[in-house]
């Protein structure tokens, strides 16, 4: 049986890039995805299987990935699931408080293919219980 990953991302871009890199990483992953964040918390409530990964965007429109975190990480059913926050900012300060919101991972959206592959590939290779 496959393994879900569900992804929050806006940009169809990234998404088809994502889809694309996760196939080559491994064809045991299923992948879902919502263009907002409203949607996502629905794909997320409505789930017959919990995904393994949450990938979440955090500048998504109608409810961005930081009011997602919180209510995933807020959540007896959900609060367990690796969380991986995905943003074009490096600020410290912001990946300070995703960390401190409950987030298991942030990973700056590298610019190019082989970078992105790089991260998602060491993200799924990594031993999460070492992680806080």
């Amino acid at each position: 049986m496959q393994e879900h990953i569900f992804l929050a991302e806006d940009d169809e871009e990234d998404r088809d890039l994502f889809t694309l890199i996760i196939s080559e990483i491994s064809a045991d992953y299923k992948i879902f995805f919502a263009k907002d964040g409203i949607k996502f918390m629905s794909l997320l409530n409505n789930a017959n299987q919990l995904p393994v990964f949450i990938f979440l965007d955090l500048n998504m429109p109608l409810k961005n990935g930081l009011e997602c975190l919180q209510e995933i990480k807020n959540s007896e059913k959900w609060k367990l699931i690796k969380t991986v926050i995905l943003s074009t900012s490096s600020h410290p300060e912001q990946i300070k408080d995703m960390y401190k919101m409950g987030a298991n991972l942030y990973m700056k959206k590298p610019n190019s293919y082989s970078s992105f592959k790089d991260s998602l590939s060491k993200c799924f290779q990594m031993d999460w219980d070492t992680l806080k």
